[in-house]
């Protein structure tokens, strides 16, 4: 287990009698990349300036390397803070050069010339900007200027990088560059906290990703936990399991639930749960397995069930997206195009397909 190097304890926060933040309990580890993912308006940009020491909590307790940190004041905040650097969502250029603004961290610490002309040149070819040392930094595209901010951020070596929604104005190819240039500085070791509203953002960085909405933290986890067992409706939405739907228990038993959504009655892993009990499932549409009519049906397959394609939508070059009719409710399957042509799928189409009992998850609301 890695090493504490941030730990919130019932962290809240109140802005003119509004709760913004509301009791936050969460630890970020030495070398890891978390996400902090959430819609805008969740609390994430606070949360962040309170891990930075920009911003002090109405409750709870802030420990940095196991030292409460919270109400510090003077040089003994300047000396936490400058194990920590924050870049912001809209990185701002000091007047002067792409040089004089990597090196301004380095020259205020007191570094000698040689050794700051070195760390900006690693620090310049770490973002891909070699040469760029002598333009003028306020000339620079949004993309370029991200780029600087990193460098300028990565130069000083810090312990901890906070980067508050880094490629949100940036087009496709300049966020792919800077989520390599994010994955490069957590490999020199650095822990990396990262806000963002993009699910798919959070996901292919994180080591962990925690989910906030409304100031409330929803869950913690690995990306693979959050997205195929989500705890909450709410995070099992943000990350994009389309087939969440309202039921009634049915039937309790000691390894099997039944649970009926519209004319179906869904088998599920057993769960806490009382008959006629309102509750919410869901199921991931890649998880949704097409079966094929010229082969005898397996045993093991529950929840089998048959529906017409209402509609195919393609899901980048090689995946689809089938909406299926069944039953009095509506199935997103996310399937392979070659998988599709040869079963040929066609709209209008007949299918039959599986909710596996082991994919259907039920959420809290």
């Amino acid at each position: 287990m890695r090493r504490s190097i941030v730990r919130l304890e019932n962290i809240s926060k109140h802005f003119s009698g509004r709760e913004v933040l509301s009791r936050i309990n969460l630890e970020i580890r030495e070398g890891e990349l978390l996400t902090l993912l959430g819609p805008s308006g969740a609390g994430k940009t606070t949360l962040m300036r309170i891990i930075n020491l920009f911003t002090k909590p109405s409750e709870g307790k802030l420990y940095f390397r196991d030292r409460e940190v919270t109400r510090l004041s003077g040089d003994a905040l300047l000396e936490v803070r400058r194990s920590m650097v924050m870049v912001f969502q809209k990185p701002v250029m000091f007047s002067g050069s792409v040089f004089d603004n990597v090196a301004y961290g380095l020259r205020i610490r007191g570094y000698s010339r040689a050794e700051i002309e070195r760390r900006v040149k690693e620090a310049l070819r770490l973002v891909g900007l070699e040469g760029y040392e002598e333009r003028n930094a306020r000339t620079l595209s949004g993309g370029e200027a991200q780029r600087v901010a990193f460098a300028r951020a990565v130069v000083i070596q810090p312990e901890l990088l906070l980067l508050d929604e880094p490629t949100t104005s940036l087009d496709p190819i300049s966020e792919a560059r800077v989520h390599s240039i994010i994955r490069k500085i957590k490999e020199l070791g650095i822990s990396v906290v990262l806000t963002t509203h993009k699910q798919h953002e959070a996901i292919a960085l994180g080591d962990r990703v925690a989910v906030l909405k409304d100031g409330k933290l929803q869950q913690v986890g690995t990306p693979q936990e959050v997205i195929y067992t989500p705890k909450t409706r709410f995070v099992a939405e943000f990350t994009g399991m389309v087939n969440i739907y309202d039921g009634v228990v049915e039937e309790v038993g000691s390894t099997h639930c039944t649970v009926r959504v519209g004319e179906v009655a869904l088998m599920m892993h057993a769960f806490e749960a009382s008959r006629g009990e309102r509750i919410c499932i869901g199921i991931r549409p890649e998880e949704v397995m097409l079966l094929r009519t010229d082969v005898p049906l397996n045993p093991r397959h529950k929840n089998v069930l048959t529906g017409v394609v209402s509609e195919i939508s393609p899901q980048g070059s090689a995946m689809l997206r089938l909406r299926i009719a069944s039953g009095g409710f509506e199935v997103s399957a996310d399937v392979p195009r070659h998988v599709a042509e040869k079963m040929s799928i066609r709209k209008g189409g007949e299918v039959l397909f599986s909710l596996k009992t082991s994919c259907l998850r039920r959420l809290e609301e």
